[in-house]
């Protein structure tokens, strides 16, 4: 059995509250690489996640 799961805006949101939480006094060099980049990853997720939800509802996609 599967189930498809997808997170939404507010998701991103609290994962990348999370992120800052537990790096956000650290300097970049401290943030084992690993961490950075899954960072990196969700950043991407995010952004591509919000530029379909704008393309989907009609709005301009160099206005991101």
């Amino acid at each position: 059995m599967s189930i498809d799961v997808e997170l939404n805006v507010s998701d991103y949101h609290n994962i990348m509250n999370w992120y800052e939480l537990a790096f956000g006094r650290k300097q970049p060099s401290e943030i084992p690489p690993k961490e950075h980049s899954t960072f990196r990853k969700l950043s991407v997720m995010a952004e591509a996640y919000v530029i379909m939800q704008k393309a989907l509802n009609g709005h301009d996609k160099e206005s991101v």
